[in-house]
C-alpha cells in the first residue's frame, strides 16, 4: 500500500531490478581499501566513489548510508573467504594441527584486513549496523571454530566432563584482537601459542606439544 513519500515502484531508477550489479564488487573492495587507508571516520562517499569509479549518485541507489556500504563490504569480504569448517580430525592435537594450518602466514593483505577490522571496530561501539556486521561476519566464525573444536574433544573425554568452555572462545578472539589492534600479525606462530599456551590450559588439558 503507497504512502505518502514512498519511492513509485514504477520508477527504473529505484527498482532493483534496473540497476547494473556488475560495479557493485568493485564499489565493496573500495570501500574496504577506504577504511584501511584512512580509517572509518575519514571515509566519505566521495572517497569511494573516487575510487571505485562511479558516481557518488550510483552508490546511494545502491546503499543509503557509509555504515551501510561498509557493512556490506565486509559481508562482501567474508564470501570471499569461503566456508568456515571446523575440523575434526578425530583428536584434539590433530584438530590443532589442521587449525593452525588454514592460519595465514602474514603478508600486506593481511596487513590490510588487521586494518579494516581495527578501523571499523572504532565506529562499531557507536553504530549498530556496523557492531552487528563485525560479530556476525567477523568474529562469530573464529568464536565458532574454537567453540565447536572444544566441544568436540569434550565429546571424546579429552576435556574433563563438566568444564565450563562457554567463555573460551572470546578469551581466544580477544587476543587475536588484541593482536590486530596493536599492529602484530595473527600468524601460525601466534594461533598455535594460543590454543596450546592459553586455551588448553583453560580447558583442564595439557599442552600437546
Amino acid at each position: 500500500m503507497g504512502t505518502e513519500g514512498s519511492a513509485p515502484v514504477s520508477r527504473p531508477s529505484r527498482s532493483p531490478g534496473r540497476l547494473d550489479r556488475s560495479r557493485d564488487p568493485a564499489i565493496l573492495d573500495a570501500a574496504l581499501q577506504g577504511v584501511a587507508e584512512v580509517g572509518y571516520d575519514r571515509l566519505t562517499m566521495d572517497h569511494i566513489a573516487a575510487r571505485a569509479g562511479v558516481g557518488k549518485a550510483a552508490i546511494y541507489r545502491r546503499w543509503p548510508s557509509k555504515a551501510v556500504v561498509v557493512a556490506d563490504a565486509i559481508a562482501h569480504w567474508r564470501r570471499r573467504q569461503g566456508p568456515v569448517e571446523p575440523p575434526n580430525t578425530g583428536s584434539l592435537r590433530g584438530d590443532i594441527e589442521a587449525l593452525v594450518a588454514t592460519a595465514p602466514e602474514f603478508d600486506e593483505s593481511g596487513m590490510d584486513t588487521m586494518q579494516v577490522i581495527v578501523g571499523v571496530a572504532t565506529a562499531a561501539m557507536h553504530n549498530p549496523v556496523l557492531a552487528a556486521a563485525l560479530d556476525d561476519l567477523v568474529l562469530d566464525p573464529p568464536r565458532h571454530v574454537v567453540r565447536v573444536l572444544l566441544d568436540h574433544a569434550l565429546a571424546r573425554g579429552e576435556i574433563p566432563a563438566g568444564r565450563d568452555l562457554s567463555l573460551i572462545p572470546d578469551v581466544a578472539l580477544g587476543l587475536n584482537v588484541l593482536r590486530v589492534m596493536t599492529g602484530r600479525p595473527v600468524d601460525r606462530v601466534f594461533v598455535r601459542r594460543v590454543l596450546e599456551d592459553v586455551i588448553l590450559p583453560l580447558a583442564g588439558t595439557a599442552p600437546t606439544r
